[in-house]
């Protein structure tokens, strides 16, 4: 039956697809499927165990980019000093574009500038691709096609963004800070693997780091519509270029679609219309 009722919503949802555009800069991204499109959702049930449910195509595999930046976050919260973390990055809104050129510290870890300065303290993309598919079962894996397509785009503003950090101080190593963070962006699983690695924010009492990474997440993930989402839908959501799209109800559920049509900010236009449709029947 819940299947059956998120195939309906999918099938809705598609038809906004229409209404987006692939993102052109990154060659491989620009040849996908436009009305691709799957949901998977996780919900914590009455045992306290998760059930998951999902509709769409089940084959669909795509590079997480920027979705990856709240779970870098929490990673290195768990692992690392939290002060040592946010010397490197604030936690503030901002109304510059994602991928700005910093001009001091960046202002959030949301942020290309601000997830290349924390990238800088990940020793490797492995070390966060073994740790996420430990902890949440999921089964993420480095896509070598897509990053070789990231890297052969031509005046990659990353680069500049890295060679900025390191001006001001920020980071040390602005080759290896890039080099990780191109490597965890294109970490690649389907909406089940979203979805699953999604469950290590969906409990807030796990660890007070959870309501760190989801506050940031609700200030700061939706690019530059990052304020009317949450007024709109307010939920912690984190959205990518290549059309996935997380959204978490603290301790209730996990939200993961995947739709590569984007609107003109950058979010997944089918995404946007799931949530909508699919938030008041998870609370």
């Amino acid at each position: 039956m819940v299947e059956n009722y998120l195939q309906n919503l999918l099938n809705l949802a598609q038809k906004e697809s229409s209404k987006g555009k692939l993102p052109s800069y990154i060659p491989l991204l620009a040849q996908v499927d436009p009305q691709a499109i799957a949901i998977a959702i996780c919900q914590i049930n009455s045992s306290g165990q998760l059930d998951m449910a999902s509709a769409g195509d089940p084959s669909l595999t795509f590079p997480l980019m920027s979705v990856i930046k709240p779970f870098l976050l929490l990673y290195l919260l768990e692992t690392q000093n939290i002060d040592e973390v946010f010397g490197l990055v604030d936690r503030q809104a901002t109304s510059a574009a994602f991928n700005a050129i910093p001009e001091g510290k960046p202002a959030n870890p949301m942020i290309n500038s601000g997830a290349i300065a924390i990238s800088s303290q990940l020793p490797s993309c492995e070390n966060l691709q073994i740790w996420l598919n430990q902890k949440s079962g999921a089964n993420l894996r480095l896509d070598q096609e897509m990053l070789d397509s990231v890297r052969s785009v031509a005046n990659r503003r990353n680069l500049a963004i890295a060679s900025q950090l390191k001006s001001l101080g920020i980071i040390t190593n602005p080759n290896h800070a890039l080099k990780v963070y191109e490597e965890i962006c294109c970490l690649r699983g389907n909406v089940q693997d979203l979805a699953k690695i999604g469950t290590l924010l969906v409990n807030t009492n796990k660890s007070p780091n959870v309501e760190i990474v989801l506050k940031i997440m609700t200030q700061c993930g939706m690019y530059g519509a990052s304020a009317e989402f949450a007024q709109d839908i307010g939920l912690p959501s984190k959205s990518s270029v290549s059309g996935a799209l997380l959204s978490i109800i603290p301790n209730r559920a996990v939200i993961a679609c995947y739709s590569p049509a984007l609107d003109a900010i950058g979010n997944s236009v089918a995404g946007i219309s799931l949530l909508r449709n699919i938030k008041p029947y998870l609370l």
